[in-house]
């Protein structure tokens, strides 16, 4: 009975950061976890009461449970592909807007590879892929879980400004996309009795008439919004510019810190509240809905951009399955099954001594270096040192042996 309760000690720790601060990146990844654990152990529990009364069904769900796995492989590549082909339709045929119909054929590729496993450079390429697309999908999937459940949770607190974030303009007209921002800043502005003030932010783009935030005044203006509650910041190019530049015009006039609500899209509202919580600024972000064909490569560049803002530790975690790989490809196929298990212990056990060291350390090349290092390290002990003493353990018991 206690083993279903483990998923509840990260889920824990999870509602604890997340109130402390809901605009932690490391929230995303726990709120995954707890999820994938619950699951796991919600439907094992289910399984093994079930088979208490009737084995058979027991075993069939558990089977059927299992090729869900699969499945939803290959339905999410379908869908992937299927996406990129809306996106083309619907957007052009512009780099941003064919990341998921990449993201499906990356998938495919990867899974017919599986089908050519006989041959060694093949099998190992395979290997490298799929540990590149699981970790790769955990992020994306971490993102997307976290930023809907961010979304949902309600806002506790009036904000002294609302600040709308800009996006690219269809000439001098605000396009769908930002007049959802815009329209979503403007139910929060009379949600709160009309108190406080919109920030449209958003500077000119080299094929725009206007500045962005022009554009988006005039919208609110049209709207009924009074001139009075409108501040323009129309020098930014990006979320840290919207930002920084928005908090700039309102100045330091005021005894207390103001609180701020930054709307934008809702594949956009995570990483402005992280940009949030870089600038110190009180609030946090909310994202107005977009339109569903739209998420999926949306998702995937914010995951993008998401993976840059923190590059150093993805950097030693992707050296981590890189150099691993390498070991495994030079390495291991000329060693025995012995000393592979032993290597493979010390060198994960260094690995979590890396994983430490470049949690404390800002260098990216140092903690990368040390990954290299600590590395070889392990497999000096395992040739030199370990390998030995076992040969000679088994010696002295063959010739110590009773005959």
């Amino acid at each position: 009975m206690i083993l279903h309760l483990v998923w509840l000690i990260p889920a824990l720790l999870f509602m604890a950061l997340f109130l402390l601060e809901p605009r932690r990146l490391l929230n995303a990844y726990l709120f995954l976890i707890v999820l994938i654990l619950f699951a796991f152990i919600m439907a094992g529990f289910f399984v093994v009461q079930l088979s208490l009364w009737d084995k058979q069904t027991a075993i069939l769900i558990l089977i059927g449970g299992l090729l869900l796995i699969p499945l939803s492989v290959l339905l999410s590549t379908i869908y992937l592909l299927f996406n990129g082909k809306q996106m083309i339709t619907f957007e052009g045929r512009r780099l941003a807007n064919l990341l998921s119909l990449f993201y499906g054929l990356a998938i495919l590729i990867t899974l017919a590879l599986h089908f050519f496993g006989g041959y060694f450079l093949i099998r190992k390429i395979t290997e490298l892929l799929d540990s590149l697309l699981i970790y790769g999908s955990f992020i994306y999937l971490s993102y997307v879980a976290y930023g809907i459940f961010y979304n949902l949770f309600p806002l506790t607190y009036q904000p002294d400004y609302i600040i709308v974030l800009g996006s690219g303009l269809i000439g001098d007209k605000v396009p769908p996309l930002l007049a959802q921002r815009l329209d979503k800043g403007l139910f929060y502005y009379e949600k709160f009795g009309k108190q406080p003030t919109i920030i449209v932010s958003g500077g000119q783009g080299s094929d725009e008439a206007i500045s962005e935030a022009q554009a988006m005044s005039r919208y609110l203006l049209d709207k009924g919004l009074a001139s009075d509650k409108l501040l323009l910041e129309a020098h930014s190019t990006t979320t840290l510019e919207n930002l920084t530049f928005s908090r700039k015009i309102i100045g330091e006039t005021q005894d207390t810190p103001p609180r701020f609500l930054v709307v934008t899209n809702s594949f956009h509202s995570l990483r402005a509240g992280i940009y949030m919580r870089k600038l110190k600024l009180k609030g946090r972000s909310v994202g107005a809905k977009t339109a569903f064909y739209y998420l999926p490569s949306a998702w995937i560049r914010e995951t993008a951009g998401l993976v840059l803002m923190y590059w150093k530790w993805h950097a030693v975690i992707l050296g981590l399955t890189l150099l691993s790989w390498l070991h495994s490809f030079f390495f291991y196929p000329f060693i025995d099954s012995q000393k592979n298990l032993i290597n493979y212990g010390i060198t994960s056990i260094s690995k979590i001594v890396v994983i430490f060291f470049a949690s404390m350390n800002t260098n990216g090349l140092t903690a990368f270096s040390s990954v290299v290092i600590l590395d070889l390290f392990g497999n000096y002990l395992v040739s030199k040192l370990i390998i030995p003493q076992i040969n000679s353990a088994r010696i002295s018991k063959r010739f110590l042996r009773p005959r």
